[in-house]
């Protein structure tokens, strides 16, 4: 099971570079936002009834994937879309790893779970390690043929709204994991906890909007086929495989050790830019990735 999570680490990473390159496109990070879920419930939902998936979920689940779906749909996923577009997709994946020291303190707080001197030394590590990757700039200048990948990719400045936005986000998905755990151990069909999810985000930001003087007096803002067809990519990469892989690694991993292994999409990110920007990475990037993995290997090793 646990490397169901692993391949959660993967998926982020990819899905985090894919909104990079389309949350501007899209209208901003609240839009992508929209479209995600919308697109991503549309896609799980017809995997549930194709699966028979609706009937594993019962009545006494909606509370915690209601309280889940508010915080890690509803708040972390704009602040996460927020985040790539103000110091971008490297850092602000950096900083979400951030969610598994996080889901540390939530079990001491919320469960009782003492932190001994190796939860310490964990938390120190991957502070540590988010603090020297990000404080540094990137290396050597991209090819002239990768100038505008690299461009949308750049980290001109380090916006402290933007790491307050990922930070958000990070919390965000610790609480997400904790709620979802209770759930997942009754082993409903992941697809269909995902899609319900996804329902509750879609009622919420849609409503939203919709609400909004603004919408009526700008349009809804349909983005073009190919934008549309970007993002579906990045949803079913990041949403539908990812965090459905997530919610089986969860059926029979703890939280610490999913949490652990999701957090690993910020060494997932560096060769994938890398690919894609043709721009390499300066050696400090590389340094604090580790870290950050190490720290969070530490903070959950029994």
């Amino acid at each position: 099971m646990a490397l169901f999570a692993l391949g959660t680490s993967l998926c982020i990473a990819l899905a985090t570079l894919i909104s990079a390159e389309v949350v501007k496109a899209v209208g901003g990070p609240m839009a992508l936002s929209r479209w995600r879920m919308l697109i991503g419930f549309l896609m799980l939902a017809v995997i549930a009834t194709v699966v028979g998936g609706w009937g594993s979920v019962s009545a006494r689940h909606f509370p915690l994937i209601l309280l889940s779906s508010l915080v890690a749909i509803v708040v972390a996923d704009p602040a996460l879309n927020a985040g790539i577009a103000l110091i971008g997709a490297r850092r602000t994946g950096l900083i979400f790893s951030l969610s598994a020291p996080f889901a540390a303190v939530l079990g001491f707080l919320v469960l009782g779970e003492t932190l001994g001197l190796r939860q310490l030394v964990g938390c120190v590590l991957v502070t540590c390690g988010i603090a020297f990757a990000v404080g540094f700039k990137h290396g050597p200048a991209p090819r002239p043929d990768a100038a505008h990948k690299s461009f949308v990719h750049a980290e001109v400045r380090l916006s402290a709204a933007g790491v307050l936005l990922a930070v958000l986000a990070a919390f965000g998905q610790a609480v997400g994991i904790l709620s979802m755990r209770p759930v997942m151990l009754d082993q409903p069909d992941p697809f269909a906890v995902m899609a319900l999810r996804g329902l509750v985000a879609v009622i919420v930001l849609w409503g939203y909007h919709f609400g909004s003087p603004k919408t009526w007096k700008s349009g809804i803002g349909v983005p073009d086929g190919q934008t549309l067809a970007r993002v579906s990519l990045g949803v079913f990469i990041g949403y539908v495989a990812g965090m459905s892989m997530l919610m089986i690694a969860l059926t029979g991993t703890s939280v610490a050790v999913a949490s652990t292994l999701s957090s690993m999409a910020p060494v997932a990110i560096l060769p994938m830019l890398w690919l894609r920007t043709g721009n390499r990475l300066a050696w400090p990037s590389w340094v604090g990735a580790c870290v950050t993995v190490l720290g969070t290997a530490v903070l959950f090793w029994r």
